[in-house]
């Protein structure tokens, strides 16, 4: 509020002037009419005329006197000032005027990684930081000072506001290093609350960054029209400042490559079984890029998997696929990066991602007939695919039952079930696998001769079953080949891989007889026969899959059990059902990071030492409750590898992944359409000049802008004292008379 040098700081506090009313409506009360009673004496008691033109005189001064005392006090709150300008003196954003008053500052600094990007001898974090620092040695005593850095959470540096520039200089010149993505509009929100309990009169929040829109998030209204909500309802609305520090670009410099996250063939991997690892690089110019490109895995290159990636041209990407396998269960870390090389950006020459490999994965297979001579019942071929007798570490831990003596009690501990040939299931075993594969467990289910589809599509399996059983198509018994599985039609990164190639192995698999599927809301059609109907439908289940085949996967059903590729697909396909509807879940920043310790470490260790992404490592005690231990990470909010030391054996990790925000690879600058709509409605300034900008915020005018409440405070004191003295004398006057 500002009326040619005069305002107010606070003036949600001028709605106390309607208590100027008050002493009028008492004073209006007290003249109702009252009953008059005449009696002989009355005449000697009467005020004179002059008496009584006296006594409302002193009225209406006290009534005045009182209005008085409360508009001061109302105004006092308000925090009036008076500014005498110069002609023509033009006014800043937000209507305060520019002055050297006492002002509260809070300082954004953009922490993600490209603001650590090289270009012209410089960084934008560098450059931001060294503004900054000259901006609060230019600060006047009284200004206070408060620094955040916005990352993917806000991470505060010096707050509350200090009025010590010298430790707000030392915490810019420490700042942690430019790493992950960033959220301003987070970043802003939590300026709003600090300058909340701030008392100085004018208030600025200066947002340093290199004007990316990944930062900015143009597209997240909902967040901008809360902001300018809060902004709103603050007693003394801050400025909004926004100077960009562009990277530099060095027209004959190293182009800017990059690798993106990584993707696994399969979300459970097991010793042995290879997986694929594959990845896009990137490069954001400028000029083409062509540099060798490498698999890592537990900190180590993989012999023979370098490769080069290129010409890749400025803005584009080109992919990049490993084939590799682990030889021991345990955590391992693989990673994917660029050769050493000039790079602006070296933070995003490597993408790493932790794995679990397991020991063996528990599968119950639940034969429908079983058979009484070797490899003639209906799971024989799956149970020496996944688990070859004399293997002394199979890759899965394979039980078969029949379906006589199949309970429900046998699905615990068990991460696969394998329903082969089932005739009927009872509502009782229909619910637990339900339930079963709701937490989280998978379920393949491969009908035969002996299915019966009514029972099968029966009103509890309907919940969780992927489609429909259909009529049987084929004879089993005539043993010729009706329908043949087609590689090209698989989906997904399970049976994808199997498909490709010129002649995969698996076209020439012959069916005999297939079920007809019908796939249920939700489903999905992974593989089809030539015939066009579907060989293969899946569909997630609470936290878990069920997959639904078309056919048998014994001798009797076809040729697929004695087809080249049946061992690689059934290990593909079970490990894609035991890694649930949901796959691997990722902790973002913030969450808590929990490592189970399995085996237990010995009483004797009482912490482990876990190394954060940016280097720095915590000590943290291990818990225990009975036979488990874990250690629990709370602090998350670095993207990035974490890397716990185990005990035993020494020199091994656990490793575990915080992830950032995909957005940060997008290294487009905020359009200037999207910078206007983010700064209409309220005084957000966008600047690209960062050096004019520090003098435009301290301009100071010749003549000192000065609040004047105190008097008004001293002369609400002298009503008071005049309303007193009024009333007292008011009263004697009554009392002679």
């Amino acid at each position: 509020m500002n009326l040619t040098g005069l305002g107010v700081l606070n003036a949600a506090m001028l709605l106390g002037l309607a208590g100027v009313a008050i002493p009028v409506v008492i004073h209006l009360l007290n003249r109702r009419n009252d009953p008059v009673v005449d009696w002989g004496a009355m005449q000697f008691l009467e005020f004179s005329p002059r008496e009584r033109r006296r006594l409302n005189f002193a009225e209406l001064l006290l009534m005045l006197a009182r209005m008085a005392l409360l508009a001061l006090v109302a105004l006092a709150l308000a925090r009036p000032f008076w500014t005498p300008r110069p002609a023509g003196a033009a006014s800043t954003a937000g209507g305060a005027g520019a002055s050297a008053t006492r002002r509260d500052v809070v300082l954004v600094l953009d922490g993600s990684s490209r603001m650590g990007r090289q270009g012209g001898g410089s960084t934008p974090r560098g450059r931001s930081i060294a503004w900054a620092r000259e901006f609060v040695k230019r600060l006047r005593p009284g200004d206070s000072v408060a620094v955040l850095v916005a990352k993917d959470r806000v991470r505060p540096l010096v707050d509350p506001p200090s009025f010590d520039l010298a430790r707000v200089d030392k915490a810019l010149a420490d700042a942690p290093a430019a790493r992950g993505s960033s959220d301003l509009p987070a970043a802003i929100g939590e300026a709003f609350r600090i300058l909340e309990r701030t008392q100085n009169p004018a208030r600025d929040v200066i947002v340093l960054s290199d004007g990316r829109r990944s930062a900015w998030r143009p597209g997240d209204s909902g967040r901008w029209s809360l902001l300018r909500d809060l902004r709103r309802r603050m007693p003394t609305p801050p400025r909004i400042w926004a100077p960009a520090f562009a990277p530099a670009q060095d027209a004959d410099g190293p182009p800017d490559g990059s690798v993106g996250p990584l993707a696994l063939s399969r979300a459970v991997l097991t010793p042995g079984l290879p997986v694929e690892v594959s990845a896009d690089v990137a490069n954001a110019g400028p000029g083409p890029m062509t540099r060798p490109v490498e698999l890592v895995v537990d900190g180590k290159a993989v012999p023979g998997s370098s490769r080069v990636v290129g010409p890749i041209p400025a803005g584009g990407k080109a992919p990049v696929a490993f084939r590799t396998q682990f030889e021991e269960a345990g955590s391992h870390l693989v990673a994917v990066r660029l050769a050493p090389d000039p790079d602006p950006l070296p933070v995003d020459d490597e993408s790493a991602r932790p794995v679990s490999v397991a020991s063996a994965l528990p599968v119950l297979l639940v034969d429908g007939e079983p058979g009484l001579e070797p490899l003639s019942g209906e799971v024989d071929f799956l149970r020496a695919a996944l688990a070859p007798t004399g293997d002394p570490s199979p890759l899965v831990k394979a039980s078969t039952v029949p379906l006589a003596e199949f309970r429900a009690e046998m699905l615990k501990g068990k991460r696969v079930a394998v329903l082969a040939n089932v005739e009927r299931l009872g509502p009782e075993l229909s619910a637990a696998i339900g339930a079963f594969v709701e937490s989280g467990g998978g379920l393949l289910i491969a009908p035969g001769d002996r299915t019966d589809a009514d029972a099968l599509n029966d009103r509890v399996a309907r919940n969780w079953l992927p489609a429909r059983v259909g009529p049987l198509k084929g004879d089993f018994a005539r043993k010729q080949a009706v329908a043949h599985p087609v590689p090209r039609t698989f989906d997904g990164p399970a049976l994808g891989p199997l498909g490709k190639g010129d002649a995969p192995a698996l076209a020439e698999a012959d069916l005999f007889a297939y079920r007809a599927l019908t796939p249920a809301t939700g489903a999905s059609i992974t593989a089809r026969l030539d015939t066009g109907d579907p060989w293969i439908v899946e569909r997630p289940h609470g936290k878990g899959r069920v997959a639904l085949l078309a056919g048998p996967i014994d001798a009797e059903g076809g040729t697929l059990p004695v087809n080249p590729d049946f061992v690689p697909w059934a290990h593909e396909l079970i490990a894609h059902l035991a890694a649930g509807a949901e796959g691997p879940r990722s902790i973002r920043p913030g969450e808590p990071l929990e490592f189970p310790l399995d085996p237990p470490p010995p009483e004797g260790v009482k912490a482990l030492t876990l190394t954060t992404p940016s280097g720095s490592k915590v000590e943290l005690p291990v818990l225990r409750a009975g036979n488990s231990a874990r250690v629990r990470q709370v602090d998350t909010s670095e993207p990035g590898i974490y890397r716990l030391s185990l005990p035993a054996p020494p020199g091994t990790f656990a490793y575990a992944a915080v992830a950032g925000d995909d957005r940060e690879n997008d290294p487009s600058p905020l359009e200037p359409a999207e910078a206007e709509v983010l700064a209409r409605g309220w005084p957000l300034t966008f600047d690209p000049n960062p050096e004019q900008l520090s003098s435009r915020l301290l301009a100071v005018d010749r003549v000192r802008r000065s609040e004047f409440w105190q008097g008004l405070i001293f002369a609400a004191l002298g009503g008071l004292c005049l309303e007193v003295w009024l009333t007292r004398r008011m009263a004697r006057r009554q009392g002679l008379a």
